[in-house]
């Protein structure tokens, strides 16, 4: 329905045909197709009937509400009195955030965006998301965010040299002079793609730590980072590591979805959070995103927060879309 709304010029669409679609799709199959299909990442019509188009409708209703709450003005889409899904312009950073996360999420040449074009998405593109990333974990701890995967801002510094910097800021640990026997003498990240800490007037250890993973693609259910990874980063790294304790995060573009029909998100949540820790989906990362460029507009002396740039190739790549996807619809 997003997506629909996104690719019409005139920036809506009904819910009343998105119903006709899916009793031609019902009676296509012969059957309720909710029963006999996978769950598409996002369609987020749990625990209906296929004989009650009301019911129908009233689930995609309630899901809207339900991000409506959520996201708040980053949320770039609205429903009318006229039970339309209609594009709210021009979106804010968090609005475009949304939109960038819902192109990547089905960027992939999935059914929802098959046929003639699909998101071009190359390593440029993915390293957009995490920049946005990085700000929304500034929102997420109050404090300061490094973008710290591969590749780095500012000329790529080698992993070492970069490390002692961000600690150096952080105020805790001691990075080693060189890689440990055993250890990769040439590593990029560790697994380890943002950084964030929450700054004490006294710079004592203490500090709210959150290490996090950015994963952009579909595979990010085989990428926590919680347990080994963390703990290998500062076995290997410092000597002594930081006695303040890392909260485990991972940053991706999909609204986390659930399981079988009458799951819940919250549900799935609750079964997953133990293995990943924070889990910064969809239906967080705008807000959040919103809300860390405007500490990071503060200017204050000891927030240190990386790639607000980000935000204006975001919107600009985002826009390109739009763009095409009208040409395409035309």
């Amino acid at each position: 329905l997003e997506l629909k709304a996104l690719s019409s010029k005139l920036g809506s669409f009904r819910l009343g045909t998105l119903r006709r679609l899916w009793d031609i799709s019902r009676e296509s199959e012969g059957s309720d197709p909710e029963g006999r299909m996978g769950r598409e990442d996002d369609t987020d019509i749990d625990g209906v009937s296929g004989s009650d188009d009301d019911a129908f409708i009233d689930s995609i209703s309630d899901e809207i509400g339900d991000r409506v709450q959520a996201l708040g003005t980053s949320y770039p889409f609205r429903l009318t009195n006229g039970n339309a899904l209609q594009v709210v312009g021009p979106p804010n950073d968090g609005g475009y955030t949304y939109l960038f996360c819902l192109l990547l999420t089905h960027a992939n040449g999935a059914e929802l965006l098959s046929g003639p074009w699909f998101p071009r998405v190359d390593n440029g593109v993915r390293d957009l998301f995490q920049g946005c990333s990085t700000i929304a974990a500034a929102a997420e701890i109050q404090g300061c965010a490094i973008s710290f995967g591969w590749p780095r801002p500012n000329q790529n510094p080698p992993f070492l040299q970069r490390l002692r910097e961000v600690y150096e800021l952080f105020g805790e640990g001691v990075v080693v002079p060189q890689p440990r026997p055993g250890v990769s003498p040439c590593p990029k990240d560790e697994e380890i793609d943002v950084i964030a800490w929450r700054p004490r007037p006294d710079n004592s250890p203490g500090k709210t730590y959150m290490l996090g993973q950015v994963a952009s693609g579909n595979n990010w259910e085989g990428k926590p980072i919680k347990g080994a990874p963390i703990d290998n980063f500062h076995r290997n790294w410092f000597q002594p590591p930081p006695p303040s304790q890392p909260l485990a995060s991972i940053f991706i573009p999909h609204a986390v979805p659930p399981i079988g029909i009458e799951g819940t998100r919250r549900e799935r949540l609750d079964a997953i959070t133990a293995r990943y820790g924070v889990i910064i989906d969809r239906m967080r990362l705008p807000r959040l995103t919103q809300e860390g460029c405007v500490l990071a507009r503060e200017q204050r002396p000891e927030l240190v927060i990386e790639r607000t740039d980000s935000l204006q190739a975001i919107a600009h790549w985002v826009n390109e879309q739009i763009h095409d996807l009208h040409g395409i619809s035309a």
